[in-house]
């Protein structure tokens, strides 16, 4: 295996994030581990460890932009803008922020969802490429400490 090999991985898994704005979370979750030991902290809940757990927060998070959902888009695009990748040989990782924009259905304005995540892949047993932990926020511009306080 070669970091190509996680080059693909990465854009694969970019892939599963475009049909992911559409309602499917399916091809971006056939990307993540299933080891116990897998984890993802999205920006819509707690971190979840766990296969099950992930999955099914995961899926919770799709039905937003699934038909009837919140976000359903009529018409979305997503892009990708990487600050970082390196890898070793077993472990890599990807830095960057996600724009997504699309105009939800029943709705004339478009909205804009951003975030910055950081995504860990690990080489499992097969020598796949799988993510071993998500983490993704809506924090894409400096802002100042008292917006970390919890009230």
């Amino acid at each position: 295996m070669t970091d190509t090999d996680l080059n693909s991985a990465i854009e694969g898994y970019r892939e599963g994030l475009r049909v992911f704005s559409q309602g499917d979370a399916e091809p971006c979750a056939s990307f993540f581990s299933r080891r116990e030991d897998v984890t993802l902290a999205n920006p819509l809940g707690p971190p979840r460890r766990g296969p099950a757990a992930v999955r099914e927060a995961m899926l919770a998070a799709a039905a937003n932009f699934a038909e009837g959902g919140s976000f359903g888009f009529d018409e979305v695009t997503t892009s990708f803008e990487e600050i970082s990748r390196f890898a070793t040989p077993d472990l890599g990782y990807v830095v960057q922020l996600e724009h997504t924009e699309g105009r939800p259905r029943g709705h004339e304005d478009p909205v804009v969802i951003e975030l910055r995540a950081t995504i860990v892949f690990r080489r499992e047993d097969d020598g796949a490429w799988k993510v071993a932990h998500r983490h993704a926020d809506p924090i894409t511009t400096d802002r100042p400490l008292s917006t970390a306080v919890k009230e």
